[in-house]
């Protein structure tokens, strides 16, 4: 009975310490399961705590940039700062130069005004005087035409006489009383003529007519020009040689002239 119970007794032990083992062993697990969780958590720990170092470390390259930009903002917006202090200051002197320039230019403007109303006058001077230099030239190239015409009617006219002339000196050879005939030829002037040639005052009184007729139908400023160039031709005083034809033509001038005037 005691061995059995000794028996008894040590199989309780054994079993008790199989019961005690298992559960240090399973204790065992539990902590080596836990001590895995913990290495792994510490792994994480350790990854995130990385990371955040990580993190960190560009949070701080950030921020010494950031620092460094403001350092260099600070330091660019001072030299902006100089820059519009130097561009104000230029400024204010180019707005002391633009009025400075403004009174000479309104001088140089009103110098220029008063020059320009010099020329002006001057240039109205001029036309004055070159319209009164036209008029002169223009009754200067009247009285030249009138003298040019006088002058090829004298020419025909004198050679006219001296067809006339060799006329009689012929017939003066053919008769017997030279005498006689050379005072007949003393006596003879242009009335001889006057209904004869081209110096006959039909032809003339006709060549007028046209000349008026002519002229009549021109504007009133080149009617009276040609009118007075005209008269100026046939004026006694202007020929000399045939001037009391010229005052016979003058007469059929002042005739047509004034029918003329009448029909108007």
């Amino acid at each position: 009975m005691t061995a059995l119970a000794a028996a008894e007794g040590c199989h309780s032990t054994a079993a008790l310490a199989d019961r005690h083992f298992s559960m240090l062993a399973a204790a065992l697990e539990s902590i080596e399961g836990r001590s895995e969780a913990l290495t792994s958590r510490l792994a994480a720990a350790e990854a995130e705590a990385a990371m955040y170092k990580a993190r960190m470390e560009a949070a701080e390259h950030g921020l010494a940039r950031l620092t460094a930009q403001l350092e260099s903002g600070n330091t660019e917006q001072q030299a902006q700062k100089r820059e519009v202090c130097r561009l104000s200051a230029l400024l204010e002197a180019s707005q002391l130069q633009a009025a400075l320039s403004s009174e000479q230019l309104l001088a140089d403007v009103g110098e220029e005004r008063a020059r320009c109303e010099r020329l002006r006058a001057v240039r109205d001077d001029a036309l004055l005087q070159r319209d009164d230099a036209l008029l002169e030239l223009a009754n200067a190239y009247a009285d030249i035409d009138a003298m040019q015409a006088t002058l090829a009617d004298s020419a025909l006219y004198v050679r006219q006489l001296r067809q006339r002339v060799t006329e009689l000196e012929l017939r003066q050879q053919q008769q017997q009383h030279q005498a006689a005939k050379q005072q007949h030829g003393g006596q003879a002037d242009w009335r001889e003529h006057r209904d004869q040639g081209v110096f006959s005052i039909a032809s003339i009184q006709a060549s007028v007519q046209a000349a008026v007729a002519a002229a009549a139908q021109e504007p009133e400023a080149e009617r009276k020009r040609r009118i007075r160039q005209l008269q100026l031709r046939w004026h006694p005083d202007k020929n000399p040689v045939l001037k009391e034809f010229a005052t016979e033509v003058t007469k059929v001038i002042n005739e047509a002239v004034a029918a003329l005037e009448g029909q108007q």
